[in-house]
């Protein structure tokens, strides 16, 4: 999977994300309850985590880009992604 497809992963998850706590917002409208209240903040947590890692890339769209451009070059030449990168490699948590 490229940086490319990450980054739309990314978006795609931040926009569930804002789903989920629209939704748990909604709950603790309804029903303010400590457990309401600590899923709502849960929700919260979670979509700054995946806004924080998109304004990370969008920070750094250039850097991110040439890295991409180099790795595909690197694979072409040598059969592998390049050693060297100026942004870290991107990985999705499977877990969530």
């Amino acid at each position: 999977m490229t940086d490319w497809d990450l980054i739309t992963e990314y978006i795609h998850k931040a926009m569930q994300a804002v789903d989920d706590a629209h939704d748990a917002s909604h709950d603790l409208r309804k029903n303010a309850t400590v457990e309401a209240f600590d899923e709502f903040r849960g929700k919260m947590a979670e979509l700054t985590e995946h806004l924080t890692k998109l304004q990370t890339v969008l920070s750094n769209e250039e850097a991110f880009a040439v890295d991409e451009l180099v790795d595909w070059i690197s694979k072409a030449y040598t059969g592998h992604p390049s050693d060297y990168r100026r942004t870290p490699r991107m990985a999705i948590n499977k877990t969530k």
